[in-house]
């Protein structure tokens, strides 16, 4: 009887072993593919790692980056909650709770988060970066401004926040001061792509186009799949003196659209290359990118410009009626001067 006994609890003790190596193993392994870029063995390894271990704080935190990385929004919102819920103090998982809803475009929503997660750890830079980030998608640069300074003045050596920086000074008009900040970055990390990006986007902006097709060609020698640096040469191309700009052009938004077929800027600046010479074929891609966003203001602004090159006067007026929704103020003229409200 002694030795069932015995054998029972050597059984016991080498099935809870095991589990519980297995348990490790699975939160171990999970970390170890997210680190690598691997979201899709995360995922698996992690969700299962829940099932067991349902107070872990940081499983579920990295798990909801996991199904973020993969767009998968809603899974990413419940994943980071449970994460809150297990520690309210978990700044990092409060603040990507925040990038939840930026992704959706629910700004107001995510600078609360932002904010909450500055109170947890008023240190943290990266949080400072998302609020000024915030911001700039609200037009309001100044508040952008400052909160980018925060975040570099907290990490001297924060290259992302100092590009970010330089950018939402270029919004507001300091062009010095914006390339001043987007070099800086690229001190720090030379090979930055955005930063070249983002320095070829202020020269475009002051419509030095030769210059900013240079630092897009830069951006892309250091990321070949950097396709917001296409976009926006092919956008530098249209608008240069360069005869061959519009093919150009073409050629780089349709490389950019190859990167991320959702690139809805690209859709659009190819219906406007296409406006005056192929309306049919302009009218087509605008038309895909309003079924990646129906309320899209600068498609729904030049679909309306296009109807109305073809005389159709009701569908172009709804669309500006459409774009005059989001705030476009050119839409906004654009009924008014026909004597409709907008």
């Amino acid at each position: 009887m002694r030795l069932n006994i015995a054998i029972l609890i050597a059984f016991v003790l080498a099935t809870t072993t095991a589990y519980s190596q297995s348990e490790e193993a699975l939160l171990s392994n999970g970390l170890f593919a997210f680190n690598n870029d691997n979201y899709m063995q995360t995922i698996n390894d992690l969700s299962k790692y829940v099932e067991i271990n349902t107070e872990n704080a940081l499983a579920y935190n990295t798990l909801g980056k996991a199904y973020a990385a993969f767009g998968n929004l809603d899974k990413a919102m419940i994943n980071f909650q449970m994460a809150i819920k297990i520690n309210p103090k978990y700044y990092e998982a409060v603040k990507n709770l925040g990038y939840v809803y930026y992704d959706e475009g629910d700004f107001n929503k995510a600078i609360s988060l932002f904010e909450n997660a500055i109170k947890i750890n008023p240190k943290y830079d990266t949080a400072y970066n998302a609020l000024g980030n915030a911001y700039d998608e609200l037009k309001n640069y100044k508040k952008a401004i400052s909160y980018y300074s925060k975040a570099v003045a907290i990490s001297t050596l924060y290259d992302g926040a100092y590009n970010n920086l330089g950018l939402a000074y270029s919004h507001n008009g300091n062009y010095e001061k914006a390339l001043e900040s987007c070099k800086k970055a690229l001190e720090i990390n030379p090979r930055n792509d955005d930063a070249y990006n983002a320095i070829g986007v202020i020269y475009e902006d002051q419509g030095e186009y030769v210059e900013a097709i240079e630092w897009f060609k830069k951006a892309i020698e250091v990321n070949k799949d950097n396709a917001d640096a296409y976009n926006n040469l092919g956008v530098a191309y249209y608008y240069s003196d360069d005869v061959k700009g519009e093919s150009k052009a073409v050629k780089n938004y349709l490389k950019a659209l190859e990167l991320n077929p959702d690139n809805i800027d690209s859709y659009n600046n190819l219906g406007a290359a296409y406006f005056s010479t192929n309306p049919t074929k302009a009218m087509e891609y605008y038309n895909k990118a309003l079924s990646i966003n129906p309320n899209h203001v600068d498609t729904n602004y030049n679909i309306g410009k296009l109807y109305m090159s073809m005389n159709q006067e009701a569908d172009a007026i709804a669309h500006f009626r459409r774009a005059a929704s989001a705030g476009q103020e050119l839409s906004q003229k654009e009924l008014k001067q026909r004597g409709l409200d907008w």
